[in-house]
């Protein structure tokens, strides 16, 4: 045997020793995880056993984590589309009639069945999510050299679920070392674009300062998906140095609608300056003061709160009850609920549902022929004019203002469905098959209500006594964990849940606003 042939044999020999070299006191904790794991036991057993796996640390114990991961996430999807199915079963079955409150009784005991199979599937999914959360801890706390090296080979290894390579990037990002940089470094140019993305904020964490992770977070900011671009120049806002200062500027002239402005917002969050989206003023500042940060007199403050954007030329916006957005891939989400049908107000003759429609036609027609748009509409279901943006054409335009005319009130307040429809036809979904162009998925979401959101069936609760306004919140951190997409909310009326749409907006990068 030559010495290539031996080099192999041993290479082969190290991981098969690596993966069966579990210390022996984590020989019993990894057996029950294994086996609530794949014995498809419930999900409060695997969530037991993954809290009980808190501190395994080896390459078997990693080995088993990941493994168990993938069908999780699998399963989070899974019921989401059922999910989704549900819903549109009700929409069918109720059909033009939204406004009706009389249907025939073998209709509405099959829509009760199908609230009560939506929450069902709600309260899954929950479950799957919480044994998602755990493990997905696990992996940052490894710091045995094999398991590490483990999480680096899955990371890179192409035919791994995109999802579970993505678990591995954030969990090396946080460990660090030469593995996990050399991981990052080899999946930048991965074909999937949320490895890539994942890739650059391991990488960022790991090398913050050096030339070459500069460069690279140079090459991401031209990267064809612009969550990408984004997660290029939040890191490079993180890492707050001249260079990283160089590559934002530069690439502010290149960007169009929200991602423009969320450049100019890192760059007020560094500098404390206020110039807008525009490039030239940073440019002109930039060029002006580079060599006093250079030297120290000026100092840049990653991560601070920006002063408010400059007032003046900045290019085109649109605004929605009084919130401002340069966004150009706008999704407007209406509460057409049975309480919308009250008036707007005590000397107001129409419904707080109509004066909602004219202020949503209003904000459409002020969108320019760059921007694209789509309305969904919600009550115990959703409903949706497209299911993708639009662009804003005159056509578009005349078009919506007819399927918002028609939108009748009724029902209850499912915030949850309406958002989860609209989340997975954002950005923040990088499973989405809306194409690779900025252009093709939302980056901003509009939320208007009145109410507290209620369950399915109509309860502020849930049978476990949970308020369904927190488990809205909770799913949105979810689904939203990258923050990609800016959830803007306006409640109108004085019986909103304030803590709520506050919460929601704050949490997600938007505005809230109330609408008496």
């Amino acid at each position: 045997m030559g010495p290539a042939h031996l080099r192999t044999a041993a290479a082969a020999l190290g991981l098969l020793l690596g993966a069966a070299a579990a210390p022996a006191g984590e020989a019993a904790v990894l057996e029950r995880f294994r086996k609530a794991f794949e014995g498809g036991a419930p999900a409060a057993e695997r969530a037991a056993a993954a809290r009980e796996a808190k501190g395994l640390d080896s390459r078997a114990a990693a080995e088993a984590v990941l493994a168990a991961l993938g069908p999780v996430l699998e399963r989070v999807e899974a019921l989401g589309k059922r999910r989704t199915a549900v819903r549109e079963e009700v929409r069918a079955l109720k059909g033009d009639r939204d406004g009706e409150t009389e249907f025939p009784t073998d209709t509405v005991r099959r829509m009760q069945a199908l609230h009560a199979e939506e929450e069902r599937l709600r309260q899954e999914d929950e479950a799957e999510r919480e044994v998602a959360g755990l493990l997905r801890d696990l992996l940052p706390a490894f710091r045995d050299l094999r398991a590490v090296d483990f999480l680096a080979l899955m990371a890179a290894k192409a035919g791994a679920p995109a999802a579970v390579r993505v678990a591995a990037l954030e969990a090396l990002g946080a460990i660090g070392g030469d593995a996990a940089g050399r991981a990052a470094r080899a999946t930048l140019r991965d074909r999937d674009p949320s490895v890539r993305e994942a890739a650059v904020g391991a990488l960022a964490r790991i090398r913050p300062r050096e030339e070459e992770t500069l460069r690279t977070l140079a090459a991401s900011l031209a990267d064809e998906r612009w969550t990408v671009r984004l997660a290029a120049s939040r890191r490079l806002a993180d890492i707050a140095s001249p260079g990283a200062v160089d590559l934002l500027v530069g690439r502010l002239p290149a960007e169009e609608g929200r991602l423009r402005q969320d450049l100019a917002d890192l760059l007020r969050g560094l500098t404390g300056q206020n110039f807008g989206p525009e490039p030239e003023g940073w440019a002109h500042w930039w060029g002006e003061n580079r060599a006093a940060v250079v030297s120290g007199a000026l100092v840049l403050t990653p991560g601070a709160a920006p002063p408010p954007p400059a007032e003046g030329p900045g290019g085109e916006s649109v605004s929605y009850y009084g919130i401002t957005t340069r966004s150009k891939r706008i999704l407007y989400v209406i509460d057409v609920s049975g309480s919308m049908e009250r008036p707007a107000g005590p000397a107001s003759k129409a419904s707080k549902v109509e004066e909602a429609k004219k202020e949503l036609l209003r904000s459409i027609r002020s969108l320019d022929a760059g921007s694209a748009f789509t309305v969904y509409a919600f009550h115990d279901t959703v409903s949706k004019w497209k299911p993708g943006l639009v662009k804003a054409t005159a056509a578009a335009k005349d078009e919506v203002r007819a399927w918002v005319g028609s939108l009748g009130a009724a029902s209850w307040t499912n915030t949850y469905a309406a958002m989860e429809e609209a989340i997975r036809a954002s950005a923040a979904d990088p499973r989405n098959n809306m194409g690779e162009d900025y252009a093709a998925v939302a980056d901003t979401i509009f939320l208007l209500t009145d109410g507290a959101p209620t369950t399915p069936g109509g309860g502020l609760r849930d049978a476990k006594g949970n308020p369904e306004w927190q488990r809205v919140l909770g799913a949105v951190r979810d689904w939203n964990r990258e923050k990609r997409v800016v959830i803007h909310a306006v409640g109108v009326g004085p019986e909103i849940n304030g803590e709520f749409l506050s919460a929601l907006a704050r949490e997600n990068g938007g505005e809230f606003r109330t609408v008496r």
